[in-house]
């Protein structure tokens, strides 16, 4: 059974590779202005399918060619890199700066059985130059750029752009670099050409079209203009959980509460738009759990009618990339309870004095406050300063002594006590 399996595995291979080439010398037969796929990043676009299925020897094969332009070093880069050097769009640097780099064209093709699609059989790639040096036009050139959280480059990420006044529709997949070069395109400085980054488990990023009723865009769809470069960078990465705890000021988790979590990202300015807001129900645990998020910084909030006592940690809260981030909130329904909405500073070096500003509501005349953690001696403050609008405090704090780590912040007022987990930490 092994030696038949065996037998059938260099088969399918050997066939595979036949056919790659069969495709290669068939592309090798266009001229070089013709080549390029249907949906490609080379314009004008061709006849060529980007994907197509084919028989063979008894076995089905998925057949996928892809066909770039290549920015090569050798004449110069397109892409400032700093320290009067510039980066390719396919890598490497020069220092100098090449203002048409589509010097000439990379073909690709991959052969998978179509049983396996996950498998390749078969890669051939091959670069092809024109006859007649690369000159300029009127046309126009984009460059996307595709960066994670981290700044670094996302390879394989499904680069869309598209434009309805020039009837452009190009898909293609960034490369090691991060990067999409799409040349030859029709001039529109009208804000035409919409861009849409995709890449399965990570967020999606795009530009947002500009109109009479929404000109304030805070990534707006861009230019392309003749014998220019156009470069638009865009962000994604991998999906975000929020998981929100929520109990009332005694501590008893409360179930079907609406949590909302609002991005600090934004679309548009003037009105500001957030970029997202999730709302989710707390459960019969009081915790409401945000799955496949995009990473961000989040504002939670809870319906009207309840108040936020504290939270944990400190609004905005972020959410990374594929982490599990878990927050909590104490809320309330008395308007009159005190609550702590912020810290300054919440961190300070053991064996040092500090003194803490903390901002919030319904401070009364007899409020104290100080800092504890399990095993420790309350730290009390040497001195303690209520504003008389009852919306802030400073207290002085003495951390000789101190353990590290995170210390709770408790403050009592008004024959209440509002605890801010982990709100204050001694380095």
């Amino acid at each position: 059974i092994m030696v038949v399996k065996s037998v059938n595995s260099g088969r399918v291979r050997t066939v595979a590779s036949s056919l790659a080439n069969e495709q290669m010398e068939s592309l090798r037969n266009l001229s070089y202005d013709t080549l390029s796929t249907q949906h490609g990043t080379v314009l004008p676009q061709g006849n060529v399918p980007d994907t197509q299925t084919v028989s063979r020897s008894g076995d089905s094969f998925i057949l996928n060619t892809t066909i770039i332009y290549v920015d090569d070093p050798a004449d110069g880069c397109a892409i400032p890199a700093g320290n009067n050097l510039y980066q390719c769009t396919d890598g490497g640097t020069s220092a100098t700066q090449d203002l048409v780099p589509i010097d000439y064209k990379r073909i690709t093709i991959t052969i998978a059985q179509a049983s396996n699609p996950s498998v390749i059989l078969s890669t051939l790639t091959s670069n092809v130059a024109a006859k007649a040096a690369e000159t300029p036009s009127n046309t126009g050139m984009l460059l996307v750029a595709v960066n994670d959280a981290g700044g670094n480059p996302v390879a394989n990420a499904t680069v869309t752009v598209t434009d309805s006044v020039t009837g452009i529709s190009v898909t293609a997949l960034t490369n090691a670099q991060g990067y999409v070069f799409i040349a030859n395109l029709t001039p529109d400085n009208h804000n035409g050409y919409h861009i849409v980054v995709t890449k399965a488990g990570f967020s999606t990023d795009m530009t947002y079209a500009r109109t009479p009723q929404n000109p304030n865009q805070y990534q707006p769809d861009v230019d392309v203009n003749a014998q220019q470069v156009t470069t638009q960078t865009l962000a994604i990465d991998q999906l975000a959980i929020l998981s929100v705890s929520v109990a009332d000021e005694a501590g008893h988790s409360i179930g079907g509460i609406a949590v909302t979590a609002t991005s600090s990202k934004i679309t548009q300015n003037n009105p500001v738009t957030p970029k997202n807001i999730y709302t989710v129900t707390t459960d019969g645990s009081g915790v409401a759990v945000f799955n496949n998020i995009e990473w961000d910084s989040y504002t939670l909030s809870v319906p009207s009618g309840y108040y936020l006592v504290t939270e944990s940690p400190y609004q905005p809260v972020s959410a990374n990339p594929n982490i599990t981030t878990i927050a909590s909130m104490v809320i309330t329904t008395n308007a009159n309870y005190p609550q702590i909405l912020e810290v300054s500073p919440t961190a300070a070096p053991g064996n040092t004095s500090v003194s803490i500003d903390i901002d919030g509501v319904n401070f009364a005349g007899d409020t104290t406050v100080l800092l504890r953690m399990v095993g420790q001696s309350d730290i009390v403050p040497t001195q303690l300063n209520v504003n008389s609008n009852k919306k802030s405090l400073t207290a002085v704090f003495s951390l000789a002594g101190a353990a590290t780590g995170n210390w709770d912040i408790v403050l009592a007022t008004g024959g209440n006590t509002v605890v801010q987990k982990g709100g204050f930490s001694v380095q």
